[in-house]
C-alpha cells in the first residue's frame, strides 16, 4: 500500500487509526475524516494538540470545531469538556521540526494565525519549483483556508515565478472571498499593472458592504491608480474609515489630501481618516503596522493644522471634530516621507 493510499485510510486528526467517521458538524461539505476516539474529542473540544495541528493543516485553523476561541496557537485547547484532558506526550511539531519538511512547514504555515518574516524565511532551503508544486496541490483540494495561505506564500516566498499560477486564482478567489490573499500574490508576483487592473475588474460587481469589505485587496499595491478610483467610488453617505485606510496605504501627497479638503464630503472625509492612519495608535489595522506607510509630498505639519483648523470650523460634525483634535494633538507622531 502507497503512503498515499494510506494517507487516505488514516484518520486526519491522529495520523494512526482508520478512519470510522466523516463530522460534519461545521461543515457539510468538508467534513473531518477521522476515528472514533478523535471525532469524540473533536466534538468535545478537547483535542490534544497533534491532533488539532494535524486536522487545522487539512481545514485551515478557522474553522468553529477548530477556533481559537477553543485552541491555543499550540494546539492546547483552552476549555476542553473532558476531565481528563492531558497533553503530555501530543505535543504539536515545533518551528525547527517543520522546517526540516517541505510538507510538514507548509501545514505548519496552514495552522498559523498570522504568518511573519521568519516564516517564509524558513522555506530557503527549498527549490522554489517543489515549494509552488506543493502549493498548488494543496489549493486545489479547495479549502478556502488553504487556498489563502498558499497566495501568501505565494507572495512572500515565490514572486513571479508563480504568476501563471497566481492569475488562474482570479476568479476562484472572488468566489471562495479570498480576493485580499489574492491581491497581495498579485501585487508581488504578476507584472504591474495587470494584478491591480484584475483586481479593479473584481470589484465592479460589488456595492454597499460588499465593495466596502474587499475592497481592501487594492491596498497591496500602492498605487496612485487606487486614489483615482476612491475618487471615482467613494460613496456620498455612510462613508466607512475603510476609505481613508485604503488611501494611506496607496501614495496619497498632502498636495492630493488638501485639494479633497477643499472639495468637502465625501472626500473630506477619506482624507480627514487616512491623515489619521499615519499616526501609530492602539487598534491600528495590522496591514497599516506592517507596511506603516508615510504621508508623501514635503509636508509642513504647521499647514497641516491650519487646514485642519480652518475645515473644522466649516464641518462641526462630532466625527470631523474628534479627527480633527486627534490629528492636530498627534502631530509630531504623524509618519511623513
Amino acid at each position: 500500500m502507497t503512503v498515499e493510499m494510506l494517507d487516505r485510510w488514516r484518520c486526519q486528526a491522529c495520523r494512526q487509526s482508520p478512519i470510522a467517521e466523516e463530522v460534519g458538524d461545521d461543515d457539510h461539505q468538508e467534513a473531518y475524516r477521522v476515528c472514533p476516539d478523535c471525532a469524540n474529542r473533536l466534538r468535545r473540544l478537547a483535542l490534544r494538540p497533534i491532533e488539532w495541528f494535524n486536522l487545522a493543516a487539512v481545514h485551515g485553523w478557522n474553522k468553529f470545531l477548530l477556533h481559537d476561541d477553543f485552541y491555543d496557537q499550540d494546539g492546547s485547547a483552552s476549555q476542553p469538556d473532558a476531565a481528563d484532558y492531558t497533553t503530555e506526550g501530543m505535543e504539536a511539531p515545533t518551528p525547527e521540526m517543520c522546517a526540516k519538511s517541505l510538507d510538514r512547514l507548509i501545514d505548519y504555515c496552514i495552522t498559523r494565525w498570522r504568518l511573519s518574516r521568519p516564516d517564509f524565511e524558513a522555506f530557503g532551503p527549498f527549490a522554489t519549483s517543489d515549494i509552488l508544486a506543493s502549493l498548488q496541490e494543496r489549493a486545489e483540494m479547495g479549502n478556502r483556508h488553504v487556498l489563502k495561505t498558499a497566495l501568501e506564500l505565494c507572495a512572500n516566498v515565490i514572486g513571479s515565478s508563480a504568476a501563471p499560477w497566481v492569475h488562474g486564482q482570479c476568479e476562484r478567489a472572488r468566489r471562495d472571498n479570498a480576493l485580499f490573499a489574492w491581491a497581495e500574490a498579485a501585487a508581488k508576483c504578476l507584472p504591474s499593472p495587470e494584478g491591480l487592473h484584475m483586481t479593479i475588474d473584481a470589484l465592479k460587481s460589488l456595492r454597499g458592504r460588499d465593495l466596502q469589505n474587499d475592497m481592501a485587496a487594492l491596498s497591496w499595491f500602492r498605487s496612485p491608480e487606487v486614489l483615482d478610483w476612491i475618487e471615482a467610488n467613494a460613496p456620498f453617505e455612510n462613508v466607512s474609515a475603510s476609505w481613508g485606510q485604503l488611501a494611506s496605504l496607496s501614495n496619497l501627497y498632502w498636495v492630493r489630501a488638501q485639494d479633497w479638503l477643499a472639495k468637502r464630503r465625501p472626500l473630506s472625509l477619506v482624507a480627514l481618516d487616512a491623515l489619521a492612519c499615519y499616526i501609530p495608535h492602539q487598534g491600528r489595522a495590522p496591514i497599516l503596522n506592517r507596511i506603516n506607510p508615510m504621508l508623501k509630498g514635503g509636508v509642513d505639519r504647521s499647514a497641516i493644522e491650519r487646514t485642519l483648523q480652518n475645515y473644522a470650523s466649516d464641518d462641526d460634525a462630532s466625527r470631523v471634530v474628534a479627527r480633527c483634535r486627534f490629528i492636530i494633538g498627534n502631530l509630531d507622531k504623524l509618519h511623513v516621507e
